[in-house]
């Protein structure tokens, strides 16, 4: 899955030099805000990623374990740096998106071609970013499903599951 999202990241930067070449100067802030939004995605998914495989690992060698408190703590602990990571970064994710917004409405222009040009450009960042999103999501659900089932486990041996407050799998 890494391979495919660094080849849809290669294939979004020549597309996008490629667009430059042909719209000249008024796409420059544009495809420079993609190109700041798409890393700070990237750095966003790779982050979660690392959090949400530590969250599951730690879920998955926790299940049928005797010492609940022990278990709380150790998935508190992983499903807090894993919220708080999440929200950090995204709060830059949408400043980045922001100032691409405005970059966007200065971009456009009465000729066609430009905006055609800088609509291509957008569509393909945002696809790039889409998938990026989707693979950090699917991991974040893997780790919440093996949350719920450490909790399934100590219901079944008996014991109070620990409660744990699990990170959405959607976008706050």
């Amino acid at each position: 899955m890494r391979k495919a999202i660094l080849l849809a990241l290669l294939a979004l930067a020549a597309a996008t030099f490629s667009v430059a070449a042909l719209a000249g100067t008024t796409l420059d802030a544009v495809n420079a805000d993609i190109a700041k939004l798409t890393a700070d995605v990237q750095t966003k998914h790779d982050t979660v990623v690392a959090d949400a495989n530590t969250l599951q690992s730690d879920a998955t060698s926790l299940v049928g374990a005797s010492d609940k408190k022990s278990a709380r703590t150790t998935i508190k602990a992983d499903a807090t740096k894993l919220t708080s990571d999440w929200k950090s970064l995204l709060t830059v994710c949408l400043a980045d998106r922001a100032q691409l917004r405005s970059d966007i409405a200065a971009a456009k222009s009465d000729n066609r071609a430009d905006n055609q040009a800088l609509r291509l450009a957008v569509k393909q960042g945002n696809t790039a970013i889409r998938a990026t999103n989707l693979d950090m999501r699917a991991a974040v659900a893997k780790a919440r499903s093996a949350v719920l089932a450490m909790r399934a486990s100590f219901k079944a041996a008996g014991q109070q599951a620990p409660a744990v407050p699990t990170p959405p799998t959607t976008t706050p």
